[in-house]
This record gives structure tokens, C-alpha cells and sequence, in this order.
């Protein structure tokens, strides 16, 4: 599942730019405070400034969070921090950069009038634009402004005799049928305007034209969609999609019932319950074959964070969890193929990231990264599976591992929820010794290696796991490369190093646990004895605005390497995003000063560029090279000759 919205495209002639244009006069004094009416509430922005002549809005704003809850949008950002992301109830992720006046609705890259600020502790959005992301205009009812939810987008998607209207919005769409002919249907979309005003020709597959009209008033709208149709052709009932989305379907006269189906890009939803004689003639038809994981999606809630996996057809399913402090859980579908590209992307509390990705030929994984030991249940049913994440801690004794069967082969016990806790934590390393607890500057480590003249490099990822990837680029194969590249260096400079990997191969074995695989990497380091642990990887995200370098560490003694390093590589030519505290394993369980470096983002244009530059990767290499000989000199080792 992609979670980009994948009705963003506008109808043919209906112009472009008027499908996220924001209609209405802004405030008359962009400082003042702003009150609008939204859904029949009166909401009022007091953090309001001007830029440019145009409004902004302040991330800390009590009503921008109103706002955010009423719409169910996520606002992520903390002071200091370059992004700050809306992810909507879509879900669509809204990215806006600190200084940058690009930003992405999905994967539509567009510019704001200004670029976000920061001002104190707060971050300054671009009103407007923000409104845009959100699906709604602000609009003027005599003195009073209303935000008024929009009909954001509506794609023509021909089929030879087919042609399927993909409708969203910015509020629940309840389409009517208001009129029907031989030669017109016309729905009516009560509560949303829209800025898709216009005719566009299509004559294919029973449809001649679709026009949009507005009519109502400014708090309650009507938008109509007229569909003139070909002689002979017939229109479906409208099909709601999701909340927010709509499906309306045309078919030409000679089209028939089977290969409508078969060219339907969105499958009527499929009843539940045990009478689904249906469902089970579905499940049963692809019971030799590859069941499909269709879709993967998160929804946050008050308990917690619930991720729905759609599975079409028969398979089995295992599932893990890594304890604390790596928080980490993944479920593996045995038998089945991802439909669309790999997952990565943030998440709400408590989950703070999910993945999902095809690990091989037969086996989708989907991982997720928690803040902490959190409460887990897996529900497996006919459709697929729902992972529930609680807001509550677990008990410290139970099962880290299980499976199950999903389709028409579940059984009623199977059905139950599975609950999903950790075993014991490890001793996690204190914080202590430093004045605010956040490592500022970091103790010398009192680690002593056996190797002092060893250093372990980690190319990330490699053979049944490729990484990200993006364009003709794999982050394995840049990962090997740059390894490679500083391995040269640190040898030439006297140094020993060896490589967790030479070639493009798992660690452990293919197609491994992660646990295994990331253990396998560890235990090189420090079997070894050997003085310093650096992982190189590539970063990506869900859509092309975050760029730049980041250190990862996990215990105190990583933070002088991570320093030294990041300050050489502030001079990359990508931004620097400084040295952020994460649990990853192999930072977290290497004895020895450890450091993960990302060194850019392979969805960003700019820092694709870079990634695919050789001259750019050996000066990436040349500068953690340089970072280490900083530190090595800065912190010296009582049983290492010459230092």
C-alpha cells in the first residue's frame, strides 16, 4: 500500500493548479488572530503571523490542534528538528522543511508562498498551504471565514470499456444520484466545494464528458458531477472507497460482467461475516497460488495505533518481537506478493515507524519500530490481518514469537486475538554522567578493545535485503561501495579493518531474521576485540522532501565518535541533521564506540544526485575517515602503541 493519495491527479482540462488552490481572501491582518467556522465549530488561530503578505500558522496554535484533531491529522515536529510532517486521515503525508519553500502533498511536489520558520520554539507553517494539504479553502461567508471541505481531486481512469471516476475529498463524501437517463447520471456531493470547475471530453468506454458544477452556499455546498454517457452504456451505484473516497463506474454496451471484474482497478468491498459463501469461492481460487498483501495502513487512535494488512487469497503468517530496547516487532506473510512499491514511513505514537517490503520471492514483511515495550494483539481473519498497538506497557514474561493462517483456511480459534508481549529487558545502559541526561558531550568509553588497531565497518543490508531503493540505486550496493571506499582510507592510514560484508550477501544467512542477521553483524565487532564500529547506510522516506546526513548512536561512549564524524561530514554538500539518540541494534550492542551513519536520502532529487556521485561517495569515506582520526587522537587507548 502506498500512502501517497492516489487521487491526486485532476481531470484532463479541469486546470491543474486549481486542484489544491485554496479560494478566498486571506485574513486582513495576517498578524491578528484568525477565527473560523469549520464543520458548524467556531475555531480560533491566535499564532498567526505574516510573511511576505501572506499568513502563517504556528505549529504550538490551540486551534491549529483543534483543527488537526477535527480533520484526524497528525502533526509531527519538535524544536530544533528541520521537518514537520501532517500525516492526514488519507493517510496522506504533508511535508513541509524549515527554510525550504518546497513541499509535498504525497508525491506531488509543489512551492509555498514562503518558506517555513522558526521562531523560538515554534515553527511557522504557510497557512494556506497547509490548508491545501488538509483539503480545505478558506472562504469568506459575508464577515465570517469558513473553512469549507473541498472535492479535492477526481481521476479519469479509462479501460477500454470501462471508465471509473476516482473521487476525494476533504470530508466524508456521500454522493447522491439525483438524476439518471439513457444519456446522463448526475451525482450531487453534499457539504464540499470544489475548485474542479469544468468540462472535460472523454468518449471511451461508455462516457462522453464530465462536468463539475458548485452550487449552495458557502457553509453548505453542493458539488455535481455530471456524467454524460454513450449510447448503450450504464452506470453503476456510487461505491465508497473509504471515508474520504469515492468510486463511480461506467461500463459500455458491450461490456461484460466478468471482464468488469477483471478490469477493475478497485474491487467492491467484500462483505463479512460467516454467510460469505463469496469471500470463500475467492480464497479458495487462489489457494494455490501467491495470496496478495493488497494494502497497509495505519490509523491513530486514543488506544494506541491500529495497522490494517489486506490480504487477498490464503496464507500463513509468523510473527516476532525483539525486546527492549530495541522495540521492535515485524510480521512475516508467508505465500504471498506486496502489490506496489515498498513502505517506509513514520508513524504515530506509539509506533514510530512502519516497513513493508518483499523480503523474497513468497514472504512480505511489514516492521514496526515502537517507542517502548508497548502491548501488542494480532487479529487474523479472512481479509487479512489487524495489528493493535496499545498505549500500555507489558509484562516482562511473554512469548516473543507465534504464527497463523489467514483466509478462507483461518480457523474460529485463530480468529481471537493473539496477544503479542516482549520477554525481560535487557540492562539498558544509564544515562548518568551526564548534567541533563542527554549525552551532551559523552564520557570516554571504558571499554578496552583486545584490537585497538581494529575497526569493524557494517555496510548496511545486502543480499535478500537490498535496502531502499529508489531510481536504478540500491542502498546495499552504495552501502558496499562507500565501505569499501573507507576501508582503503583507514588502511592506508595504518589502520586494520574488516568488513561485516565484502560482496552482496546477508551476514548471517539468506533470508534471516532481522535479529539474526543484525546479531551476525555485531558479533564480527566484537568477537574481534576491535576498537570502533561504523555502520554506513542510505536513508529514504515516504515522499522526496527530507534530505541530508544523520549519525545514529545508542550508548553514551558513541557520542565523541558520532561528534567528530558529523563534523567532518557537515561539509558533504547535503544537510547536516546532526547526531540523533536511537536504539538500533547494532549501535546498541557493540561494545565498542559505535556510530550509524545515513548518509542521505535516496528519495530526495538533490541527495539522489549525490548518492549516485563515486567522486561524492569517496568524500563521504575521506570525511568519516577523518572524523575517526579526530577522535581516536582525542581519545586514545592505554593499551594502543603510537596514540
Amino acid at each position: 500500500m502506498n500512502l501517497t493519495n492516489r487521487f491526486a491527479a485532476p481531470i484532463g482540462s479541469l486546470t491543474a493548479a486549481a486542484v489544491f488552490a485554496v479560494v478566498g481572501a486571506a485574513p486582513a491582518r495576517a498578524d491578528a488572530p484568525l477565527t473560523v467556522v469549520y464543520q458548524g465549530q467556531s475555531i480560533r488561530f491566535s499564532h498567526i503571523d505574516s510573511k511576505g503578505g501572506a499568513p502563517a500558522i504556528g505549529v504550538n496554535d490551540p486551534g491549529f490542534a483543534t483543527l488537526l484533531r477535527s480533520t484526524s491529522s497528525l502533526l509531527t515536529w519538535k524544536p530544533g528538528e528541520r521537518y514537520v510532517l501532517i500525516t492526514t486521515s488519507v493517510p496522506t503525508v504533508v511535508s513541509f522543511a524549515i527554510g525550504d519553500r518546497r513541499y509535498d502533498i504525497g508525491p506531488i511536489v509543489l512551492q509555498a508562498a514562503f518558506a517555513p520558520y522558526q521562531r523560538g520554539s515554534e515553527a511557522f507553517l504557510p497557512l494556506n498551504e497547509v490548508l491545501r494539504g488538509l483539503d480545505l479553502a478558506l472562504r469568506d461567508d459575508g464577515a465570517t471565514k469558513v473553512l469549507q471541505p473541498q472535492l479535492a481531486s477526481l481521476e479519469v481512469r479509462t479501460l477500454r470499456d470501462r471508465v471509473t471516476l476516482l473521487a476525494h475529498g476533504g470530508a466524508p463524501l456521500r454522493p447522491r444520484v439525483i438524476a439518471q437517463s439513457s444519456s446522463s447520471v448526475t451525482y450531487a456531493f453534499d457539504g464540499v466545494g470544489t475548485a474542479l470547475i469544468g468540462t472535460r471530453q472523454i468518449n471511451a468506454g461508455g462516457v462522453r464528458s464530465v462536468q463539475v458544477t458548485v452550487s449552495g452556499t458557502v457553509r453548505a455546498p453542493v458539488t455535481t458531477v455530471i456524467v454524460a454517457l454513450q449510447p448503450g452504456a450504464s452506470a453503476r451505484p456510487p461505491q465508497n472507497n473509504g471515508e474520504r473516497d469515492v468510486v463511480l463506474a461506467v461500463s459500455a454496451a458491450r461490456a461484460s460482467p466478468q471482464s468488469l471484474a477483471e478490469e477493475s482497478p478497485t474491487p467492491e468491498p467484500e462483505p463479512s461475516g460467516a454467510n460469505n459463501a463469496g469471500n470463500a469461492s475467492d480464497a479458495n481460487a487462489t489457494a494455490n497460488g501467491p495470496a496478495t498483501v493488497t494494502s497497509v495502513t495505519s490509523q491513530a487512535s486514543d488506544a494506541g495505533v491500529t495497522v490494517t494488512v489486506a490480504v487477498n487469497g490464503n496464507a500463513s503468517f509468523a510473527w516476532h518481537r525483539l525486546r527492549d530496547p530495541d522495540n521492535r516487532f515485524w510480521i512475516d506473510v508467508k505465500n504471498a506478493q506486496l502489490q506496489g512499491p515498498p513502505i517506509d514511513q513514520a508513524s504515530a505514537s506509539p509506533v514510530i515507524s512502519m516497513r513493508a517490503r518483499q523480503i523474497d520471492a513468497t514472504t512480505v514483511r511489514i516492521a514496526l519500530t515502537l517507542g517502548q515495550p508497548n502491548t501488542i494483539t494480532v487479529t487474523p481473519s479472512s481479509n487479512g490481518l489487524q495489528i493493535q498497538v496499545g498505549n500500555d506497557a507489558v509484562s516482562d514474561d511473554a512469548a516473543r514469537s507465534g504464527s497463523g493462517t489467514i483466509g478462507s483456511v483461518v480457523s474460529s480459534g485463530e480468529q481471537n486475538p493473539v496477544p503479542v508481549t516482549p520477554a525481560p529487558a535487557d540492562n539498558a545502559p544509564s544515562d548518568a554522567g551526564t548534567s541533563d541526561g542527554g549525552w551532551k558531550f559523552g564520557p570516554r568509553s571504558s571499554y578496552v578493545p583486545t584490537n585497538p588497531r581494529l575497526i569493524v565497518i557494517d555496510p548496511g543490508h545486502g543480499g535478500s535485503d537490498s535496502g531502499s531503493e529508489h531510481g536504478s540505486l540500491k542502498e546495499a550496493d552504495l552501502a558496499l561501495d562507500m565501505a569499501k571506499r573507507l576501508r582503503d582510507i583507514l588502511v592506508a592510514r595504518g589502520w586494520q579493518v574488516k568488513l561485516t560484508r565484502e560482496t552482496d550477501v546477508d551476514v548471517y544467512a539468506p533470508n534471516d531474521s532481522p535479529h539474526d542477521e543484525l546479531q551476525a553483524r555485531v558479533d564480527v565487532a566484537n568477537k574481534a576485540g576491535a576498537r570502533l564500529f561504523v555502520s554506513i547506510h542510505a536513508n529514504a522516506f515516504i515522499n522526496s522532501g527530507p534530505y541530508g546526513t544523520t549519525c545514529y548512536i545508542s550508548k553514551p561512549e558513541d557520542v565523541p565518535l558520532a561528534r567528530n564524524v558529523e563534523a567532518q561530514l557537515a561539509q558533504d554538500g547535503t544537510k547536516d541533521d546532526g547526531v540523533v539518540k536511537s536504539h538500533l541494534y547494532v549501535t546498541y550492542h557493540t561494545r565498542m564506540p559505535a556510530v550509524l551513519v545515513e548518509t542521505a536520502f535516496l528519495t530526495n532529487p538533490s541527495d539522489y544526485a549525490l548518492l549516485a556521485s563515486a567522486a561524492w561517495r569517496q568524500k563521504v569515506a575521506q570525511e568519516i575517515a577523518d572524523g575517526i582520526g579526530q577522535y581516536t587522537r582525542a581519545y586514545p587507548v592505554s593499551n594502543q602503541a603510537g596514540q
